[in-house]
């Protein structure tokens, strides 16, 4: 994964930005006006002392104008800063949910080996509390940058205008602040990132866990992990301690510079208006140009004070970009119309890292039709053929054809439309039984959920829940796991695809249950091409042909009774499941 720089990350950011402009420019103007408002007033105040500060020039009429100029100009400044911060906000969480759509998009597009490779937890971290962490930065900064900037410009011109010799003292002064800043922020930068780290960490962890929580009570293993937890959570600790404590030392240091200069001026202002009375510098005047003064260098404080928000949000952002900077599967193939059901594979090699081959030369012809069978031990590559003729991978060596094309000149959605799975490990997202349902196809009508779940023989169970097909239901423990899956198979039974693939479609249901879903499978599977992985064998006899894989091999191929007449591996897997 390449280095992404603090540069890159910027010019990166300003394209989000861009498309904001015009209501960036309402927010620039609003600034201005509010910044012209905010630097008015101290000189209002001055010259109300410089003609007040003398009892014969005081006038109660004098007086109520300069209140009445005072208060309509810091009206009109909290008026415009309420428009700037609102637009402001707009912006930066319109930019945020750019960013999180692009990387949630990212993650529906990136090969299946990168979430494999990839901890959920991690990942859930870049799309959520990342671009969370990226906001609060931005939010700060936007602001923080514009009304800066502007002040630091018109309180420079006004400081000199009115004395230039405190005016250069003041600007010598301020890099000063600016040193001390920088070099705070750059250890605070190191220290955040590495916080950012520990945290993707710690929340992979967390989410494992609790994935897995009866895995983890069943061996008793709860001591082991909140150990491991604890050393995380420590390491976390050390990190947030470290990046609190240079993040802590901005503020103060800079006020310290900041007063000091404050100091500096007002002894020599104070000096000037006693010594030199021909320049006629005037207590009025100088009070507001220590106004000023403070006003010049409260942009670095700041600027300095969200530090810590802006490399935390660096940190953060260089995280999200690492998963949009991800190579996305790119879909550039032509769409397919219904596929027959015809498969070759040829001198198949793949291996999930490159220098392990999992898969060697496997070769297979398949007519439309068929129903193949595909057994072995654990590991020995039953799902990744699956895999592969999915294009959940794609193979390092070899073809595959459909209908005599290679599967690489078919887009993987057109090819998957012609593809239905049930799987071992059931999954259902938070919504309705129907709309579990009527996720195979669009826009199905409630009769065609309705006799899919008949037909994978849910019906019964789903009618007997509160609300029946609209009772709402998620992917924990509020149905069975039986019931989820009867519930995927009729997801399948909706499709209705023309090629089959079945893995351990039936293993979470009864053996009652599973004799009348397999009578629906057998049923579907009439004409179609099929793929079934099977652990019981007595559940496959039926196959056409059955494939006994081992250390990625086929290394018999036939019917269940040409299989069992070789006595060989075959017939040893099937003779211990009844032994």
């Amino acid at each position: 994964m390449k280095k992404i720089k603090n540069k890159n990350l910027l010019s990166r950011l300003f394209k989000y930005i861009n498309k904001y402009r015009f209501t960036l420019i309402i927010s620039l103007m609003c600034a201005i006006l509010y910044v012209i408002a905010t630097l008015s007033a101290p000189i209002i105040v001055g010259k109300a002392i410089n003609q007040f500060i003398k009892p014969e020039s005081f006038s109660t009429n004098e007086l109520n104008k300069y209140i009445l100029i005072l208060v309509s100009v810091v009206s009109l400044g909290a008026l415009f800063g309420f428009l700037m911060n609102y637009l402001l906000n707009k912006i930066t969480y319109n930019i945020i949910s750019d960013l999180r759509t692009d990387s949630f998009k990212k993650l529906l597009n990136v090969p299946v080996k990168y979430l494999d490779s990839h901890p959920e937890g991690d990942t859930m971290q870049r799309v959520i509390n990342d671009t969370d962490t990226v906001a609060d930065g931005l939010l700060q900064g936007f602001t923080q940058a514009l009304t800066g900037f502007i002040t630091i410009v018109a309180t420079i011109a006004l400081m000199l205008i009115m004395n230039w010799i405190l005016g250069l003292i003041v600007i010598v002064l301020t890099p000063l602040s600016l040193f001390v800043a920088k070099f705070i922020a750059t250890h605070s930068f190191k220290a955040f990132k590495k916080q950012s780290e520990i945290k993707g960490e710690m929340t992979a962890f967390s989410n494992e866990m609790i994935t897995n929580q009866k895995i983890v009570l069943s061996y008793q293993m709860e001591d082991e992990n909140i150990s491991r937890y604890n050393s995380l959570d420590y390491k976390l600790y050390k990190a947030g301690i470290d990046a609190q404590f240079y993040s802590s030392l901005t503020n103060p240091s800079t006020r310290f510079v900041n007063n000091l200069v404050y100091a500096i001026v007002a002894t020599l202002g104070c000096i000037l208006i006693i010594a030199k009375p021909e320049l006629k510098f005037e207590v009025g005047t100088l009070t507001a140009f220590l106004s000023y003064a403070s006003q010049y260098t409260k942009p670095f404080n700041d600027i300095s004070s969200v530090a810590t928000e802006l490399t935390n949000s660096f940190s953060s952002l260089k995280r999200v970009y690492a998963l949009i900077d991800e190579k996305e599967i790119v879909e550039e193939k032509e769409s397919i119309g219904t596929l027959t059901g015809e498969i070759k594979l040829n001198d198949l090699k793949f291996g999930y890292l490159e220098n392990q081959t999992l898969i060697h030369d496997v070769s297979l012809n398949v007519k439309q039709g068929d129903h193949i069978a595909i057994v072995g031990p654990t590991g020995c590559g039953k799902t990744t053929l699956i895999n592969l003729i999915m294009r959940f991978y794609d193979i390092n060596d070899g073809a595959i054809f459909f209908d005599n094309k290679n599967i690489y000149s078919y887009s993987r959605s057109s090819l998957r439309d012609n593809v239905g799975m049930v799987l071992q490990d059931t999954w259902l997202f938070k919504g309705t039984v129907f709309e579990n349902i009527a996720y195979a196809k669009a826009n199905a009508t409630r009769e065609e959920v309705i006799e899919a779940a008949k037909k994978s023989y849910a019906d019964d169970f789903i009618n007997h829940l509160d609300k029946g097909y609209d009772t709402i239901i998620n992917d924990d423990d509020s149905i069975s796991q039986g019931q989820k899956q009867l519930i995927c198979i009729a997801r399948l039974m909706l499709k209705n695809p023309n090629i089959l693939i079945l893995d351990e479609a039936t293993s979470n249901i009864d053996t009652r249950t599973e004799l009348m879903v397999q009578k629906a499978f057998n049923r579907l599977m009439e004409g179609r091409t099929s793929f079934i992985i099977a652990h019981r064998l007595s559940t496959i006899k039926n196959a056409d042909t059955i494939l006994v894989m081992k250390d990625g091999n086929i290394i018999e191929q036939g019917n269940h009774e040409s299989l069992l007449e070789k006595k060989g591996f075959y017939s040893e897997l099937y003779n211990s499941q009844f032994n």
